[in-house]
């Protein structure tokens, strides 16, 4: 790698370490906050909704708790289609949105059953028309409503709630949704679901506890009484699974949330003595897809508060996209026949998003094969090799026939290798033990 190369990623290194400085961080909430009381402004959250996203409708429910536990003002906001450039596979992921959001609801005592996937051009523009016309003080009422009657196409009672010839025109509509997806692009995101106070975004159920102690720790909270959030766990019991399980993980070293899901996913092995199986895959980029800043940032954003709520080191980052993936790789399979290839991923991952080490360089491979406890003369007779490439087009190949593009994808089987769930992201973790129980029980 040319000098040009180290220079821009050493420079890059220096910003976003900056961006993610806690104390940074801190400075910057204060002088926010600072700047709202002079102003005499009261704590505004706005909402991000887009009518025919799965999760803007497990949110919409929260809507009327989240303004009667706390003294905010309430913003909605309507938005489109999130814009390709943070959509790589859009029909996939919509696909797996809907079923996503399906199998959480219930553990979050909120209701999603569709009938349907796909909203039709008509409906869509229904309404979005209703929603867009809604007094702000009706709008969680109606956006609740208005999700129920389109996931059970039920065009009739929509119709209905729009009354006589209220259905704005398309031209109308486009320029409304156009602006509004400039002002959550502004505010740092590009999905429906998503909150956004004071500089920061919080997507989804998922992310709305860490806004829900952002407004505690500014005394917005009305009552003590506990968070609105909170996801239905079922209880421990004694690990009696008399046949083995693994979970196959496909994970890319370009992949924050990748690096993160390794500790979790340890502890779910020691807790069920499940077998972890990963399973290397290109990074996106690397696949001909791009990626909107705006997503790039949101992302380091988030996976900075995910690792400091799990006392994971992160934030000194060297983005290995390129070389160093490419020879991460490469001992990749030299690390899984001495079976240390969990080892050799996490040590790998560590030291480009935690510890600032370009991983393309043969004395920082020589570190991390080491802190793998592996051998380096040994690994590096096969380092730079092209032998990878064939078992990750393979397993790029796996993860679409389960109906995901992205990493990290985690699917438990059985001892008879039959898949028993699937699901994406660190975030669903959970998921995968809430399943280990049930068949526990």
């Amino acid at each position: 790698m040319n000098i040009f190369k180290w220079l821009q990623l050493e420079l890059r290194n220096r910003y976003i370490s900056y961006m993610l400085n806690p104390s940074i961080q801190k400075k910057i909430r204060l002088k926010r906050e600072q700047k709202r009381k002079k102003e005499q402004r009261p704590h505004t959250v706005y909402y991000f909704h887009q009518v025919n996203d799965p999760y803007s409708h497990l949110c919409a429910q929260m809507l009327k708790p989240l303004n009667d536990e706390y003294d905010i003002n309430l913003v909605p906001v309507v938005v489109g289609q999130p814009p390709e450039s943070s959509t790589p596979e859009p029909q996939m992921y919509h696909q797996h949105s809907v079923e996503d959001a399906a199998m959480i609801a219930p553990y979050f005592n909120l209701d999603f059953k569709p009938l349907t996937n796909e909203i039709d051009n008509e409906t869509l523009r229904l309404a979005q028309s209703i929603l867009i016309n809604s007094p702000t003080e009706l709008f969680a009422d109606n956006a609740v409503k208005v999700g129920e009657f389109i996931w059970s196409k039920n065009l009739d009672a929509l119709k209905n709630m729009n009354g006589k010839d209220n259905l704005m025109n398309e031209d109308s509509l486009s320029e409304i949704l156009e602006k509004n997806n400039a002002t959550r692009k502004k505010m740092g995101h590009y999905f429906g679901g998503v909150f956004a106070y004071e500089g920061e975004c919080y997507w989804a159920i998922d992310r709305l506890p860490y806004l829900e102690k952002r407004l505690d720790s500014l005394g917005a909270k009305k009552n003590r009484q506990g968070w609105l959030v909170n996801r239905e766990e079922s209880q421990n019991i004694e690990n009696n699974l008399k046949s083995k399980l693994c979970i196959d993980i496909f994970w890319s070293a370009r992949s924050p949330y990748s690096y993160l899901a390794m500790k979790p996913l340890a502890k779910l092995r020691e807790k069920y003595n499940v077998e972890l199986r990963y399973k290397i895959i290109l990074p996106m980029v690397m696949r001909g897809m791009q990626i909107n800043p705006e997503k790039g940032i949101y992302i380091i954003k988030d996976c900075k508060r995910i690792a400091e709520e799990n006392n994971t080191p992160f934030g000194n980052i060297i983005d290995p996209v390129g070389k160093a993936v490419e020879r991460c790789y490469s001992m990749f399979e030299y690390a899984k026949d001495n079976h240390k290839e969990e080892e050799y991923l996490h040590a790998f991952a560590k030291s480009v998003w935690a510890e600032g080490i370009h991983g393309y360089m043969d004395k920082s491979l020589e570190a991390i094969i080491k802190e793998a406890g592996l051998d380096w003369e040994e690994a590096k007779t096969v380092l730079d090799t092209d032998d990878w490439r064939s078992e990750a087009n393979a397993n790029r190949e796996t993860l679409f026939s389960l109906g995901k593009w992205g990493v990290p994808t985690m699917t438990l089987l059985n001892a008879g290798e039959e898949e028993l769930l699937t699901v994406w992201g660190q975030d669903r973790i959970w998921l995968i033990e809430e399943t280990i129980k049930l068949m526990q029980e």
